[in-house]
């Protein structure tokens, strides 16, 4: 996308630079024209001044000028049927405006209002975990369980279900992770998932969540219904308190 806005915007300013240059050039011609028209007006009503005049003046001796002789010069105030240079000037500043917008449109940074948008796109409904279990072995902790798409969710694919073990003293002792048994979640659909984490310290609790592919934290809620849906304390065989 950043090299989509780049690309553009160097196009409008490379025709920005190019419309101003062809617009410079039709107003320094019309300027030379202009001047051009000035010096053959001030050449056509020249006149020679007169040094000195007769002590007399005889009027049997004036010459006028015929009613039929044209006075003055033919071509002095004829119309010019040249095309006003003002339709290009007006395209060129047109071209220009153009090329400004589009890049000022480029450069214009995101609105709050399309941030806004983003923001308020609706989220994906939580997981629904169904059922929780663990058992102590030698080399750790297995954790067993379920989780189930909403019916009214989207389609989920490649979820991974992660445990944190923590200590009597709430200190972090290790961390398992493993991918439910069905790689695709239709809505509707549930699959278990078995996590198995070497420890050897005393685990005083557990917490489980969820990840995506890109490792997001895939939001859940607790619908078990075999009475354990609030955290308590139990004894499991070897005398290690387990938190669930």
């Amino acid at each position: 996308m950043d090299v989509v806005l780049v690309s553009i915007t160097g196009i409008a300013l490379i025709l920005a630079v190019a419309m101003g240059l062809v617009l410079l050039k039709l107003l320094r011609e019309e300027q030379q024209r202009s001047d051009a028209r000035v010096a053959l007006l001030t050449a056509a009503t020249a006149t020679v001044a007169v040094e000195s005049f007769p002590d007399r003046l005889h009027l049997e001796d004036e010459v006028w000028p015929s009613p039929a002789e044209p006075v003055g010069h033919a071509g002095l105030f004829a119309t010019n049927q040249d095309t006003s240079p003002w339709g290009r000037r007006l395209a060129v500043a047109g071209a220009l405006g153009a090329a400004v917008v589009i890049a000022g449109y480029a450069l214009l940074p995101r609105t709050p209002g399309v941030v806004a948008k983003a923001a308020a796109a609706p989220q994906p409904l939580p997981l629904e975990l169904l059922a929780l279990s663990h058992s102590q072995e030698p080399d750790g902790l297995t954790i067993t369980g379920m989780v189930q798409n909403p019916r009214t969710g989207a389609p989920a694919a490649q979820i991974a279900a992660v445990a944190f073990l923590f200590g009597p003293d709430g200190a972090y002792l290790a961390s398992g992770r493993a991918a439910l048994d069905y790689a695709r979640l239709a809505p509707g659909d549930e699959s278990p998932f078995v996590i198995k984490v070497p420890v050897t310290g005393t685990v005083a609790r557990y917490r489980i969540g969820f990840r995506g592919v890109d490792g997001a934290v895939i939001a859940h809620v607790d619908r078990r219904t075999d009475g354990n849906s609030s955290a308590r304390t139990e004894r499991t065989p070897g005398g290690v308190a387990w938190v669930r």
